[in-house]
């Protein structure tokens, strides 16, 4: 299984794979990443962060600052291991 390595998101069809700038498939970028060969957007690693949390299930249903804060971090370390944050 592929893993976008600016976003985190599963890769699982040809459909979601970014484009390279020969027209050729990625295999380390999604569609809505990287496009052409070149990212779809100049955002930060503190915004992917932001955006990622609005699509996550745990994040949402955390009652606490706390728990948010947690779940923010363990986003955050994710992210920056993945090839577009190092």
């Amino acid at each position: 299984m592929l893993i976008c390595q600016s976003c985190g998101m599963n890769i699982s069809s040809d459909e979601h794979k970014g484009v390279n700038s020969n027209g050729s498939l990625s295999y380390e970028y999604c569609a809505y990443c990287y496009k052409d060969g070149k990212f779809n957007n100049n955002l930060t690693l503190e915004e992917y962060v932001e955006i990622g949390l609005e699509y996550s299930p745990e994040y949402q249903k955390a009652k606490t600052e706390a728990e948010r804060e947690i779940i923010r971090e363990q986003t955050r370390e994710y992210l920056s291991k993945l090839k577009r944050w190092k």
